[in-house]
């Protein structure tokens, strides 16, 4: 009788550790999605990506955004149920491509739900060598929603030249913001507001639109976060193709002006190397408002995290930067999530430029330390195909804290989404 208990026993344990492997560990991927944690959706036989990745509070589902191939480019939308499956009540079969110029390249490069409604809003570019600010809303079901813009769509000019768009969030009155690139003088960070009908906010520097420069170089915005306070942080690159591209972030207060109180002109450029140093992705942690930007040092992924004044935080890896190899190539984070205690998750690509590069996820502790209960060591890599695969976009799931990492598999040829454990 005592062998058998402890047989049965032996086996309880055995089992009990299995699924402490299977279902416990943290990076893990998440074998409830795509039946291993995978998914991949086509639209055309050409080039098509996702570029940004939100989550529904409501249902769990999966709002991936980007662009489809053709004849022209397209903002392109797909939405998941939580099992990876495609939502056939989006769109009709999941998918929905939205046209602003049949003739030229139209990209979403960021997606955000306007909290309520459940309307979704795509950002990025619409037109040739000299693009404009693109937005589109959508309805629930995948409709273009008249109400914004009269047709859905909505389109903005800070130049004559090249004006896009990488980033955006919704303030509490739901008016939308968005920043990026305005062309003349190299090239700018630009920001533009929003109401929620789709015209201009003319109390946001008294023509809704706003931009900085950092250098006589090429500056840009590649994604922004509107504080609590309606303050809003855009993070990008001063220096985009110079020879000391550094990491640039700028504050504004809500009324569009810099905000002197952030490093006293509202502006903040970080060094890592002398090389390429870029922010990709920008996130404010709510407990504190500090603020976390992730993006490239030379060949590493990299984060800075800075006090409410701007000044580097001291208490995040010493200096208020950190620095994490995947590979001898290019690693590089595209976005960054603050979880729910505190820990930072940052999403982009091991390997960029190789050709084999794969999904590339980091987790720190709130002082920058790699947090080991992640993937073992804290970082974790995935493939999808033997090609060139790499996630842009990041969401955390509100439910239950499970990441979405969303990109491209087989160098841009599908949408790839991952999920994986908390």
């Amino acid at each position: 009788m005592l062998a058998r208990a402890a047989v049965w026993g032996a086996i309880l344990l055995f089992a009990l550790a299995l699924c402490g492997e299977a279902y416990g560990q943290a990076g893990a991927l998440d074998t409830t999605f795509g039946g291993d944690g995978r998914v991949q959706t086509n639209f055309t036989t050409r080039v098509d990506y996702a570029s940004d990745v939100v989550v529904q509070p409501v249902d769990g589902k999966i709002v991936a955004a980007g662009v489809v191939s053709g004849a022209s480019g397209r903002f392109a939308l797909v939405r998941y149920n939580t099992n990876g499956t495609l939502d056939t009540t989006f769109g009709g079969d999941g998918r929905v491509v939205t046209d602003f110029f049949s003739w030229s390249v139209d990209v979403a490069y960021d997606v955000v739900l306007q909290p309520g409604d459940g309307k979704i809003v795509a950002v990025g570019r619409a037109g040739g060598l000299g693009g404009t600010i693109a937005l589109a809303r959508y309805n629930p079901n995948g409709t273009l929603d008249t109400s914004f813009g009269g047709d859905g769509k909505v389109r903005t000019n800070f130049t004559g030249g090249d004006d896009f768009a990488f980033g955006s969030d919704i303030q509490a009155d739901g008016k939308i913001v968005v920043a990026g690139r305005a062309a003349g003088l190299g090239g700018r960070i630009a920001v533009a507001r929003y109401n929620p009908n789709g015209t201009l906010d003319t109390s946001f520097s008294a023509d809704g639109k706003v931009v900085t420069n950092f250098t006589r170089g090429d500056d840009r915005a590649d994604l922004l976060a509107v504080q609590a306070d309606g303050k809003v942080v855009a993070a990008g690159t001063a220096g985009y193709f110079g020879s000391n591209a550094r990491f640039a972030l700028v504050r504004y207060n809500p009324n569009g002006s810099l905000d002197t109180s952030f490093s006293g002109d509202g502006r903040v450029w970080t060094n890592f190397t002398t090389g390429f140093d870029g922010a990709f992705g920008v996130a404010v942690q709510a407990a504190d408002g500090r603020i976390v930007a992730a993006g490239q040092a030379s060949l590493t992924l990299a984060l800075a995290r800075y006090n409410v004044n701007g000044t580097l935080d001291a208490s995040f890896s010493g200096d208020g930067k950190v620095r994490t190899n995947f590979t001898p190539g290019l690693d590089y984070a595209d976005d960054v999530e603050v979880q729910v205690d505190g820990k930072l998750v940052a999403a982009g690509g091991a390997n960029f430029f190789g050709r084999n590069s794969r999904f590339a996820l980091a987790r720190y502790t709130a002082n920058g330390t790699l947090d080991s209960s992640f993937g073992g060591d804290g970082k974790v890599t995935t493939d999808f195909t033997a090609g060139r695969d790499n996630a842009y976009g990041l969401a955390n799931q509100p439910a239950d804290g499970k990441l979405v990492a969303a990109g491209f598999a087989a160098g841009g040829a599908r949408f790839a989404l991952a999920r994986y454990l908390d």
